[in-house]
Order: C-alpha cells, then sequence, then structure tokens
C-alpha cells in the first residue's frame, strides 16, 4: 500500500503537462494544451490539459482525471503500478508500509538479479561456448537468427551438474538461495544441482521487462521435453505471457494480440516479423493472463495447436477471455502444423492469412462440439446447447448474449424460449469484483448524480477562483439548492479552498473516492473553460439556481395551500401560507 502522503508529493513534483506531453504532442491553447484525444478517433482535438488544475479532460469521449488516471487509461496499468512508474520518472522513492512484508521484497530482488546472473551465463554459454555447439546447431536448425538470439537473450545449460552453481557461488548466491530462486535442485544426497542441463534456456520476462523465470527445452526429443522454473516469490506461470515485454506497444497501436502456446510457436512468428503476439507458456489462458492483456487490447486471437489437446484449451481459454468482455476469435492451422512449423515451412504470409481467417469463437465452439457430439438425436442436441450456453452466460453484454441465443437457436432449429429456460439454470462464474481506481473512465455510469447546467458551470466557476466562492457564499443561502448532490459537491469544493488556499484538481481528484463525483468536478471544471465573460455567465448561473429553487419552493407551498383548503385549516395558519406564498412571488421577481 502506498501511503497518501507519498502520492500527495508525487502530485506535487510532477507536472501533467511534461507527463502527457511525453506520450502525445501537446499545443497550446490559452492557458491550456489540446491534442487530439488519445483515448478515441477524432479529427478536431477536443483533448484538453490543464497545467493549472493538473488535470485533463477530453471533451468528445468524456476520459478525465489527474496524471495518475492518464498513465493508467494510456498504459493499461492498476493504480499502484501508474503510481511507480510517475514516482519513479519524479525521482521519488516508495517506501513500503510495515503492513507489506520488507523480507519477501528483498528477497524478490535478490532472485531478479539471480535470474539476471544466470541469463548472462547462460547467454555467453550459448555464443562463447564449444559446449554450445549442439544447441546452437539446433537453433540454427530450428530456423533462429542470431539477432533473435541475442535480442531474446536465448542461453544454454551446460551438460553437468554444477556449472550454473559454481558460477552463481562466485557472484555470492548460496545454494539455499538459489533452490528458492528456483535454479537449483537437492538431490536425494542432500546436495544442490543446476535445475537446467544440456537444454536451450529461453528467459521469461514480466510485462515490465524483468526477468521472473526460465523455460528449458531439450535438444532432441527425449521426455520431458520441456523443465520450466517452478513457482516462486516472482514466478507464477499463469500470471505470466512469454514475449509480452516486447510486443506489449505493438498489440496496444494494432488492438489486437495472437495468442499461441508455446516458445517456439512465438519465436518464429516474432522473428518474421509478427510484432502482436504473445504465448501462454504452454498452458490454456488464465484469468490472470487474460487481465493483463486487457490493458493492451480487448481482441484476441487464439492460436493453439489443431490437436485435442489444443482444442481443449482454446476451449477452456476462449470461455475466460469472453467472461472478461474480449472479442475472441480462433484460428485453425492445417492439420499437423503449430505456428512454429508454418512459418518455417510455408512462410509468415500463410501464417498471417490464417489469423485474417479466423472465426469468432462461438462458431468455432459450435463447430468442435458438432465434430464431438456427432448426430441430430435429442441427446446430441442437449449436449451441444448445454455446453454452448456455458460459454454463452459467460458474455457480460446482455444485448450479445441475447444474439448469441438467437443464433444458436437458429443453428439447432431450437426455439429460443427453451435456451432461456437452460442459460437461467446456469449460476454465473464470473468474478466482477473490481478494485478502487482513480481513472474517470468514460463508461462511468451517471445514474443516481445529477446536477443541472447552471450547478455544474457555478461548480466549474468555483474551482478556478476563490473569488467565486466568496461571491457563492454571498449570493446563495445556507441550502444554495434543492440538490443534495450539488450541494455536496459544492461543500467538498469550498472546504477544499478553505484548508488549502489554492485548487489543485488533480489533488482534489484523488481525495475523492466516489467516481461519478469526480466525473462530475473533471466536466464542472471543464465547462468553463471556453467561457469568455465569465462574470456575466457566473451572474446568470446564480439567477438560474435562485429561480429553479424559489420554483420548487413555490411548488410545495402551492401543495400545501391546497391541502389547507381541502382539511379547512383555521383562517390564521391558511394566511401565514399565503403570506409565505405571495413572499416568495416578490423574491422570484427581484431575481
Amino acid at each position: 500500500m502506498i501511503p497518501d502522503e507519498i502520492i500527495n508529493q508525487i502530485l506535487d513534483r510532477t507536472d501533467i503537462v511534461e507527463i502527457i506531453s511525453g506520450y502525445i504532442p501537446l499545443k497550446r491553447a490559452g492557458r491550456n494544451f489540446r491534442a487530439n484525444c488519445p483515448f478515441h478517433h477524432e479529427k478536431t482535438p477536443s483533448f484538453m490539459v490543464s497545467p493549472d488544475k493538473q488535470i485533463f479532460h477530453c471533451f468528445g469521449c468524456a476520459a478525465g482525471g489527474n496524471v495518475f488516471a492518464f498513465v493508467m487509461k494510456y498504459e493499461r496499468l492498476e493504480f499502484p503500478e501508474a503510481v511507480e512508474l510517475i514516482a519513479a520518472k519524479a525521482g521519488i522513492e516508495i517506501p513500503r508500509t510495515q503492513a507489506a512484508n520488507p523480507g519477501a521484497r528483498s528477497e524478490a530482488a535478490k532472485i531478479h538479479s539471480a535470474n539476471e546472473a544466470a541469463t548472462h551465463f547462460y547467454h555467453y554459454t550459448l555464443l562463447k561456448t564449444d559446449s554450445a555447439n549442439d544447441a546452437v546447431s539446433y537453433l540454427k536448425k530450428r530456423g533462429i537468427k542470431e539477432e533473435t538470439i541475442k535480442k531474446l537473450k536465448l542461453g544454454y545449460a551446460p551438460q553437468g551438474w554444477d556449472a550454473f552453481l559454481n558460477f552463481a557461488g562466485k557472484k555470492g548466491f548460496d545454494p539455499g538461495f538459489l533452490q528458492r530462486a528456483g535454479l537449483t535442485v537437492t538431490g536425494k544426497d542432500g546436495n544442490s544441482y543446476d535445475r537446467f542441463r544440456h537444454r536451450v534456456i529461453f528467459p521469461i520476462h514480466d510485462n515490465k521487462g524483468k526477468i521472473v523465470g526460465f523455460g528449458a527445452r531439450v535438444l532432441d526429443e527425449a521426455f520431458p521435453k520441456y523443465v520450466n522454473s517452478p513457482q516462486t516469490p516472482v514466478y507464477n506461470k499463469g500470471n505470466n505471457l512469454y514475449g509480452l515485454n516486447w510486443t506489449a506497444q505493438h498489440i496496444r497501436e494494432k488492438d489486437s494480440v495472437i495468442i499461441v502456446e508455446g516458445y517456439m510457436d512465438f519465436l518464429m512468428p516474432f522473428q518474421a516479423g509478427v510484432d502482436n503476439i504473445v504465448a501462454s507458456l504452454g498452458t490454456a489462458l488464465t484469468v490472470e493472463q487474460v487481465k493483463l492483456l486487457k490493458r493492451f487490447t480487448k481482441n484476441i486471437v487464439m492460436v493453439f495447436d489443431p490437436d485435442t489437446a489444443g482444442e481443449s484449451a482454446s476451449l477452456r481459454g476462449l470461455d475466460i477471455a469472453v467472461s472478461e468482455s474480449f472479442n475472441v476469435k480462433v484460428a485453425a492451422l492445417p492439420q499437423g502444423f503449430d505456428p512454429d512449423r508454418m512459418v518455417r515451412e510455408q512462410g509468415v504470409e500463410k501464417f498471417k492469412e490464417c489469423i485474417d481467417k479466423s472465426i469468432d469463437f462461438f462458431d468455432y465452439k459450435y463447430n468442435v462440439l458438432k465434430s464431438k457430439h456427432k448426430g441430430s438425436d435429442i441427446n446430441s442436441k442437449a449436449k451441444i446447447a448445454g455446453e454452448m450456453l456455458l460459454t454463452i452466460a459467460k458474455v457480460p453484454n446482455a444485448v450479445s448474449r441475447s444474439e448469441y441465443v438467437k443464433k444458436l437457436a437458429q443453428y439447432m432449429d431450437i426455439d429460443p424460449q427453451a435456451l432461456w429456460a437452460e442459460i437461467k439454470k446456469i449460476k454465473p462464474g464470473q468474478d466482477t469484483s473490481t478494485g478502487v481506481s482513480l481513472e474517470i473512465s468514460d463508461s462511468t455510469p451517471s445514474s443516481g448524480v445529477c446536477i443541472n447546467v447552471a450547478e455544474k458551470m457555478l461548480l466549474g466557476f468555483a474551482l478556478e477562483d476563490f473569488s467565486f466562492i466568496e461571491q457563492i457564499r454571498k449570493h446563495l443561502n445556507v441550502r444554495h439548492s434543492e440538490n443534495d448532490e450539488f450541494n455536496i459537491l459544492l461543500g467538498v469544493v469550498c472546504d477544499f479552498w478553505d484548508q488549502h488556499k489554492n485548487i489543485n484538481i488533480g489533488k482534489l481528484v484523488n481525495s475523492i473516492k466516489d467516481q461519478r463525483r469526480c466525473r462530475i468536478i473533471l466536466d464542472a471544471y471543464a465547462s468553463t473553460q471556453e467561457v469568455t465573460d465569465k462574470d456575466k455567465c457566473f451572474k446568470d448561473c446564480i439567477k438560474n439556481i435562485k429561480q429553479t429553487d424559489l420554483k420548487f419552493r413555490l411548488k410545495a407551498l402551492q401543495a400545501e395551500i391546497a391541502r389547507a383548503h381541502d382539511l379547512k385549516t383555521d383562517e390564521e395558519s391558511l394566511n401565514k401560507l399565503l403570506s409565505e406564498y405571495n413572499g416568495l412571488i416578490r423574491q422570484k421577481t427581484e431575481v
């Protein structure tokens, strides 16, 4: 957990204009800066950055927030990761609270260091020693170029039992630690030995570029073909995607990711220029892997081996991706081909053709199930429908879900109502929990929080200058407005002015945990930026709010007077109500 004072220190030391201009070109427009919005397509710039208030706002898609929100949205990061990234740019070290385990963090840092040393050892052994001749020949035979070997830091673990162990010992790493790092194993005799021996080494990076583990392949067809790092404090196989550190930016730019199974399935297409690709490390996709990809794109093309195991991996993975709101397609390769072999033997263009011909997850799964449950009898239909509905039930969007049910009914000649009856029996399995985020998403619902135009603009003026706060307090009574939401937000802004003597909207947004209210604050500030005669507009807003308040009170009094007549209330009470009503009428003419 990052302490609040550190977050505020980062905001103090950070210039949002400097950070955002590192991502997109900004042009000065008066007191602010403008650009084409990076979050939606547009020809006329509607994206504004305010150096005074340290916020950004898009008038087109309504995205907005402070510097953390921008980096989170652009880099597809979680809040702590965005804070760490900006802190590094600002030269601020983030201390950990006592709740975190400092020993675990120290251990993780040491494991990263050991992995770096291991990568250097294996890579040097592959390129510079005669013991690696067989490994070099193997990689050449598989079509791997030297530039790829160097770029991806491929290596070779030599034969013998302790080559790396001895190297690591000279670097100061003790055997017990190396075992915890997953780099050595303990034999039956109690001695430590190298985990990887006589194998090609594939370093595995996390999405920040740190080496977290290794995959190791034999040079022949011996079993087991692959040996991987065990789970360690820095590595969990299901949390990482091989190659993402090299391809993340291209995935974002192309807004699509190709997912393959293994290291070589990644290497050959990547070497041939397919740069929006990752490998699932030989497993079916996990929830963690899918959520990691969500930072970069919502469009997946799955390419798994055309065998039973690959088919099963595809089906498990597509259910997870569908439940996370991805647009999922599956590319079918010719029988007997995986991505590695296809690129080597038929060329990368043939592989790209298969990607271009990928089909929607619905059609892929339906075709698989039709082949599995052959026949048109009732039992076969029930099995196919049942398995299809398990996936359709995971589609979060109700309209899409309805269309898929309709499509399945047409494909199978089944009454849609029967399918809906079955789908209602399925318990939703998706995790709908979300963390607190400072990003003010353009998809944030606004229902339940409503203020009118005059109230919004008055909030905008209150955010601009303390002199407007003084006038608000002078011209509006304590109640301000019948709109409780407006009163709450205006109170927050006034309190912030009183406490800080200036407004940093980046900090203000940071202090408000309700995203809908953050959205209103940002919209309010943006609403007054193009106003030329601010004093006149401010007075008009005050007048409008007063008139609205008076209309509301007059309407309430009219109802009360009508009830008094019906109940034959005493004349004195009725006259009091009428006098109050007339007084409000006079106020209305004076406003």
